[in-house]
C-alpha cells in the first residue's frame, strides 16, 4: 500500500517514469500504517535504508575528481566526455526516494500515538537530516532542483534555483539540528543503544550545516549569486567549531594515521573521528556490500586475497603510481605515506609500470567456495563508508578561515592535522606560500580514498583548470555559468520510458541541451 503511495506522488513531480493508474489505496488503511511507534519505525527504517542504498552512488564526480593516473575504465567519464556523462543518473530518483520517504514520515507522525517528545523529535530528527542531506547531495549534483511540498500532492514540479534547493537544506538540517540530541544519547525501540553513526544527531547535522555553509558561499562566489558568502563562510566555521571543541558530542581524532587506518578496516569498532557515517550491514544478507564506492574503487591485491599482483592494472578501476604518491607526500616525516599505502618504497611493478597500492581499508570478507584456487570468493571491502570524520571538518574551518582572511587561525587548524601526522608546520620547506593551496592539498592528502569529496573541493576553491581532466580544462565561463559543472536532469524526470515527455515544467540545464 506504501509503495503505491509512492509511486503516485513522486510520478506527478515528474521525478521518476511509472503508471498513473496506480494509485494511493484507502486513507484509512494509509492513516493506521502509523498508528503505533512499531509501525512508525518502519518509516524511519526506509529512511535510513535508502540513505544507505543511494546517497554514496556518485559514479560521475567520484570518477571526474578522484586522485588518480589512470582509471581501469571510464576514463571518458573522468574527461567529461558528454556522450558518457549525459548518461548518469547521479541518484536522481534515489535522493528523491529519501526525500518522499521523509516527508512520509514528518506528514503522518502526528498520527502516532503515545509518543514521548522524545521519541518524536527522534523520528522526526532522522527525516530532517535525511531530506537536508539529500538536497544538498542533489544541489551538488545537479545545481537547480525540484522541491517537493510533501508526500501527497499530485502536482508538476518544476525545477527552483539551485540558492533555493541549498535554502531547503539548511531549514531541514537546522531542524534535524534543534531536536536531536547527541549521537551518545541517540536510543532505538525499548530504549536500546544506537552505535551507528548512520543516524541523525546533533553532531552530524551540525556536521552538515557547516558542509552546506561552505558549499554556499563558493557557488554564491563561483557563480555570482546574490546572497552574501562571507556570512556563509562564517556560519559554517560556527558549526564546525562546535564539534571541534565536543559541544555536539564526544569526537576526537586518532592519535596516528596508523590507528586511523586500523579504526577504518574494522568497523565494528568505535572510530572517535566519525561524524557521518553510511553503516556496512554485512548481516543483512549474504550478498550485502559495502556502500563505500570509493574505497572499493582504490581496492586491489594484497588487500583483496583473491586478487593476483599480475592483475592490478585490470583489478582496480582507480590506479595511482608511486610518483604521484611522492608528489602528494613530499615530507619524509608525514607517517601518511606509509599507513596509507602498501609498502611505498617498494612498488609494484606490472608490464614496464608500477603501482601505488592504497593500504587505507585492510579488510575484506568472502564467501567459501571449494572449487575455487583460494577456497573462498570475494564479497566485499569490510567498512563503513565514513562520509565526514572530525579531521575533515577541522580542515573545512581552516578553508573557511582563509578565505575570511584569518590566516593564524586557518594556519592553526590545517597544522592540527599535520602534527597528528607527524608532518612538518606550514609554512614549510615543502610549502609555496599559498595557504589556500596547502589547505586543499591537506584535505588531499589527509582524506585520499576515502569519499567523494575531492570534486566538490575542487568546485568550493575554484582550481577546475588546475585539478580536473580532459573537457574541464577547455570549459568558458560561459558554459560554466550553464551549468557544466553538473550533471544534466535525467530523462526519465521528465519523460517515460518511451520518451514521451510527462512533465513540462523541467527544462534541462542549458549546457547539456545540445548533446541531447
Amino acid at each position: 500500500m506504501k509503495k503505491k503511495l509512492f509511486i503516485a506522488a513522486i510520478c506527478a513531480a515528474g521525478l521518476v517514469s511509472c503508471d498513473l493508474e496506480q494509485i494511493p489505496e484507502n486513507q484509512v488503511t494509509f492513516n493506521n500504517a502509523f498508528k503505533s511507534e512499531n509501525e512508525l519505525n518502519a518509516t524511519t527504517s526506509s529512511i535510513l535504508f535508502f540513505e544507505n542504498a543511494f546517497l554514496g552512488k556518485n559514479d560521475a564526480f567520484i570518477a571526474a575528481g578522484a586522485k588518480a593516473d589512470n582509471l581501469g575504465w571510464n576514463n571518458e567519464l573522468r574527461d567529461w566526455n558528454p556522450r558518457y556523462a549525459k548518461d548518469q543518473d547521479g541518484q536522481w530518483t534515489g535522493l528523491y526516494n529519501v526525500i518522499y520517504e521523509s516527508n512520509l514520515l514528518l506528514d503522518n507522525i502526528g498520527k502516532t500515538e503515545g509518543l514521548s517528545e522524545e521519541r518524536y523529535n527522534f523520528h522526526k530528527g532522522q527525516a530532517y537530516f535525511a531530506m537536508g542531506l539529500s538536497y544538498f547531495f542533489l544541489a551538488q549534483r545537479y545545481g537547480d532542483c525540484v522541491i517537493t511540498k510533501n508526500s501527497t500532492d499530485i502536482v508538476m514540479y518544476g525545477r527552483s534555483p539551485m540558492i533555493d534547493v541549498l535554502n531547503k537544506a539548511i531549514s531541514s538540517a537546522e531542524a534535524a539540528f534543534s531536536i536531536l540530541p547527541t549521537y551518545d544519547k541517540l536510543r532505538g525501540l525499548n530504549n536500546t543503544s544506537i552505535t551507528s553513526r548512520q543516524y541523525a544527531s546533533k553532531g552530524n547535522s551540525a556536521a552538515l550545516l557547516a558542509q552546506i555553509y561552505a558549499w554556499k558561499g563558493s557557488v554564491e562566489e563561483l557563480y555570482g549569486l546574490q546572497g552574501n558568502p562571507k556570512e556563509d563562510y562564517q556560519k559554517a566555521i560556527d558549526y564546525a567549531t562546535l564539534l571541534i571543541e565536543g559541544k555536539v558530542g564526544n569526537y576526537s581524532l586518532c592519535s596516528s594515521p596508523e590507528e586511523l587506518c586500523s579504526k577504518l578496516s574494522h568497523p565494528e569498532e568505535t572510530n572517535p573521528e566519525a561524524i557521518f557515517t553510511l553503516t556496512f550491514d554485512k548481516a543483512r544478507s549474504e550478498d550485502s556490500q559495502t556502500p563505500n564506492d570509493v574505497a572499493t574503487a582504490y581496492l586491489s591485491w594484497p588487500v583483496k586475497e583473491t586478487a593476483q599482483m599480475g592483475n592490478i592494472p585490470y583489478d582496480n578501476y582507480l590506479q595511482l603510481y608511486p610518483s604521484t604518491v611522492e608528489e602528494m607526500y613530499p615530507d619524509p616525516s608525514d607517517q601518511r605515506k606509509q599507513a596509507f599505502f602498501y609498502d611505498i618504497d617498494n612498488p609494484v611493478e606490472v608490464d614496464g609500470i608500477q603501482y601505488a597500492i592504497p593500504y587505507k581499508f585492510r579488510e575484506c570478507i568472502y564467501t567459501q567456495n571449494e572449487f575455487s584456487e583460494t577456497g573462498k570468493d570475494f564479497r566485499s571491502l569490510n567498512a563503513d563508508y565514513v562520509y565526514w570524520r572530525l579531521a575533515d571538518i577541522i580542515l573545512l574551518r581552516a578553508e573557511c578561515y582563509n578565505k575570511l582572511g584569518q590566516t593564524d587561525l586557518a594556519i592553526a587548524d590545517l597544522n592540527t592535522i599535520r602534527n597528528r601526522a607527524g608532518a612538518e608546520a606550514y609554512p614549510s620547506i615543502y610549502d609555496d606560500g599559498d595557504l589556500k593551496k596547502a589547505i586543499f592539498k591537506e584535505r588531499e592528502k589527509e582524506l585520499f580514498g576515502e569519499n567523494d569529496e575531492r570534486y566538490y573541493d575542487i568546485i568550493r576553491n575554484n582550481y577546475i583548470l588546475e585539478e580536473l581532466h580532459g573537457k574541464f580544462q577547455t570549459l568558458t565561463a560561459n558554459d560554466i555559468q550553464n551549468g557544466a559543472l553538473f550533471l544534466p536532469i535525467p530523462s526519465n524526470a521528465y519523460s517515460d520510458r518511451d520518451g514521451k515527455v510527462t512533465n513540462t515544467m523541467i527544462r534541462q540545464t542549458i549546457y547539456w541541451m545540445r548533446y541531447m
